[in-house]
């Protein structure tokens, strides 16, 4: 009984410290098979009624976090500022739904990157995926670049065509 009773309150304060929409990153993954990278940053969806965090990842993954087993930190105020206004510099890139293959998604990055004036950074971006060791990690990398989005949230012609 104290058992149930301890678990049902450590949920709670789990549902009360990380409510959606809370910032965390990632310090070490307990998951042997295909852990999110340490220093992954991402985006609280719920909480659910086990305690297990349920996370959007900034790199796509969407793995979630076991309070008693992964370790992680929520964000700063000032680390979140940080992040916003690194959001209104970097392009959004449509990588969400295309073909997964990294060469791929690092060639759509690059191009996103080379419109907007950022070849230097397309050529920096490149070499620090190829040299990355991990889909994973490649997959951060592209993120410290561009805002990486759905598919679905691009502007099609027709889209265009009713805007007018």
């Amino acid at each position: 009984m104290i058992n149930d009773k301890r678990a049902r309150q450590r949920i709670a304060e789990t549902k009360l410290n990380y409510p959606p929409g809370t910032r965390l990153e990632l310090i070490h993954m307990e998951d042997s098979f295909a852990p999110v990278p340490q220093g992954t940053r991402g985006t609280v969806q719920m909480v659910d009624d086990g305690g297990n965090i349920h996370m959007r990842w900034d790199n796509g993954r969407t793995l979630s976090l076991i309070p008693e087993e992964d370790r992680f930190r929520k964000l700063t105020d000032q680390e979140i500022v940080q992040e916003q206004e690194q959001l209104k510099t970097k392009p959004d890139c449509p990588l969400i739904g295309q073909n997964g293959n990294i060469y791929n998604l690092l060639g759509i990055a690059s191009e996103t990157l080379r419109e907007h004036g950022r070849a230097e950074q397309a050529k920096e971006m490149y070499v620090r995926v190829t040299q990355s060791g991990s889909y994973d990690a490649a997959l951060c990398v592209i993120g410290e670049y561009v805002n990486i989005t759905s598919v679905d949230d691009m502007d099609t012609p027709e889209d265009e065509m009713r805007m007018e």
